[in-house]
């Protein structure tokens, strides 16, 4: 696909499986779910390394135009990466250094005032054949939907690859990214009937101009370490250590019995987190009488530290009838209220076997020890857990033909759960498990793929209530369970003259186990059960015309239900196109997101909901000499 995406949301919204960002234009990260469970920022790997995050507003993110390729790890890949959402992973490739040479600058500018400047270059290094280079940079300034917000973004990103021999090559890498969010970055919402601002625009902003914002900084740095020992043995190794500084100043607001005066509270939440992550494994070839090998052997270790500030405090009344805004607000001092510790150790081992001409067989196991303890310095409070787990996979591939291939997978996953119940016994990880049954389908002399899948997906030691609770308890125990079952279609084609991709996914999602009662059947939250996409891009033949192209697009969302299955949210088809142009190193492109500007909602809560995306023209203009 050749449409400019501006976010991870938007690299994967036209995959099968998955329903892309559920904030809609929240710029602050992305929230998407696959096959029926979130998976955001906090399960994205990034050149196959996890960092941690805090599970609040601390949260990584990268950028989209630093990366090679975002690629979709679905169902349980706790085998693969330690403790991770049962929906999957997204896995994003970073621009590396290259022998080739690379030069582009890249000029975008569109509605909402967006600009953006952004430059790619890398090579050899002074002509020298072992050591390479690359580096890429952004700068980005748009206004966000709501009224007197806006976002700026700052990207930089080098990295130099070294061969000190033909065995070995190491690539050292290092990523800086600063977000500026005047009102948050917050999604728009569409206050219903019985919401106290109902009738109020969407781009009401109940905050303090010139106060309430996010920020975020982070950094990273590491190195990827490929080392060839023998015939049979290849080593690996990975780092990459971290840091995220965010501060979010916010306001809240409850409108009282005039129908016009806000009473507000300030919040701050101040937040910084230091995290990083070893992973070393081996790598062996080998052929063991009929049967062909291909093993890993590996430990990974993630260690982080966090700190949370937060306070809060009334500030000055508004009237949403005559909006004046003082811009300031004296700052009350943030005081820490907790500070943790966590580590994850994993132990892995993978042997991939290919025997009889067409059967290839994959068996894997890991074993994870989790450990987190954290303190409220202001109460005292502790938190501890410490917590094992250990998954597996295996799968069983038939190529019956050279363009036929059958499949059944069968995969784990967990994820650290926090708590205990009323006798004080720590909750064990909640656990998720997948069989998937799959056919592809690869026709010889046509670039084309088709792929078909059918799962069962279940997320199970799930919190639900003790049926031993009193009218005042709130105890919990690990029965419950969520079940996602689906079908999912996807194609993609690539012609003379024309690409397409398109992709099908039939699902059902819902909680299947709890103990209250009214539970067991609901619909999970924000999921579809259908949703479908279409996108097509076609290159103008003939001479006269030739380097232009067109691209046009569909995505049906199905209906959504909040999460008592009170609110249900219409399904929604959106339309995109593209027209771009290639001429003497230029390539000119106008993407038109929501062509109609389509308005509807992507999630819903009991009193208000979340506004999709509007229509958002961007022309890009892209140099590479």
């Amino acid at each position: 696909m050749l449409i400019v995406v501006l976010d991870l949301a938007q690299a994967v919204e036209y995959s099968a499986g998955v329903h892309a960002n559920l904030y809609g234009n929240d710029t602050r990260w992305n929230w998407s779910y696959v096959r029926g469970f979130s998976v955001g920022n906090s399960n994205t790997t990034v050149d196959g390394l996890q960092l941690f995050d805090n599970g609040n507003f601390g949260i990584w993110d990268f950028e989209t135009y630093g990366m090679e390729q975002v690629g979709i790890i679905k169902g349980p890949a706790s085998v693969t990466y330690g403790g991770s959402s049962p929906g999957g992973l997204f896995n994003m490739t970073t621009k590396r250094p290259t022998s080739q040479t690379v030069r582009e600058v890249q000029l975008q500018g569109g509605t909402d005032s967006f600009k953006s400047a952004a430059i790619d270059i890398g090579g050899q290094a002074d002509g020298q054949e072992k050591v390479t280079f690359r580096l890429t940079a952004l700068a980005r300034d748009r206004d966000l939907p709501a009224n007197y917000t806006w976002s700026k973004r700052t990207f930089i990103a080098p990295s130099l690859g070294w061969q000190p021999d033909k065995d070995t090559n190491i690539t050292f890498q290092a990523h800086y990214l600063k977000d500026r969010l005047a009102g948050g970055g917050q999604a728009l919402k569409v206050y219903y009937p019985n919401h106290s601002l109902y009738g109020f625009s969407e781009k009401l902003n109940l905050g303090e101009n010139g106060w309430g914002g996010y920020e975020r900084e982070q950094y990273y740095f590491g190195y990827l370490l490929d080392h060839t020992v023998n015939k049979v043995w290849t080593l690996h190794q990975n780092f990459r250590y971290g840091q995220v500084d965010m501060r979010y100043n916010m306001t809240g607001s409850t409108l009282q019995e005039d129908g016009r005066t806000l009473k507000r509270t300030a919040y701050i939440y101040d937040e910084t987190l230091d995290a990083y992550t070893f992973d070393t494994y081996g790598e062996a070839k080998w052929t063991g009488g009929a049967v062909e090998h291909t093993a890993l052997v590996g430990i990974d270790y993630r260690h982080a530290d966090w700190t949370n500030r937060y306070v809060k405090w009334a500030i000055t009344d508004l009237d949403i009838y005559d909006l004046n805004y003082t811009g300031s607000v004296t700052e009350v001092y943030a005081p820490v209220i907790y500070k943790a510790k966590a580590k994850q150790t994993g132990i892995y081992l993978q042997d991939q076997m290919k025997f009889g001409g067409k059967w290839v067989a994959t068996v894997s196991g890991r074993q994870d020890w989790y450990q987190l303890n954290g303190v409220n310095p202001q109460t005292g409070d502790k938190t501890t857990i410490d917590q094992d787990a250990f998954t597996g996979r295996a799968g069983l591939v038939y190529h019956a033909t050279s363009e036929l291939s059958p499949y059944i997978s069968y995969s784990e996953s967990f994820e650290p759960q926090s708590g205990a119940d009323r006798n004080k016994n720590p909750f064990k990880p909640t656990t998720g498990r997948q069989y998937e049954l799959g056919v592809q389908y690869e026709p010889q002399n046509r670039n084309a793929r088709f792929t078909a899948a059918v799962f069962d997906l279940r997320r199970q030691n799930v919190l639900t209530a003790d049926p031993l609770n009193t009218e005042n308890e709130y105890y919990n125990v690990q029965t419950g369970e969520v079940t996602s079952k689906g079908l999912e279609l996807e194609a993609n084609v690539a012609l003379s003259n024309l690409n397409l991709t398109a992709s099908y996914t039939l699902l059902n999602a819902k909680t299947t186990k709890s103990n209250t009662a009214a539970e067991v059947g609901l619909r999970t939250t924000g999921v579809p059960r259908q949703s479908a996409s279409l996108w097509a891009d076609y290159a103008v033949p003939g001479t006269k015309l030739k380097g232009l192209g067109i691209g046009a697009g569909v995505r049906y969302i199905g209906p959504t239900y909040f999460s008592a299955n009170t609110v249900r949210l219409g399904g929604v088809v959106v339309a995109d196109a593209q027209l771009h142009y290639e001429t003497a190193g230029w390539r000119y492109a106008l993407n038109v997101r929501n062509v109609f500007d389509k308005q509807y909602q992507t999630y819903a809560y009991s009193t208000y909901g979340v506004a999709g995306e509007g229509r958002a023209v961007l022309l890009t203009a892209t140099h590479r000499w």
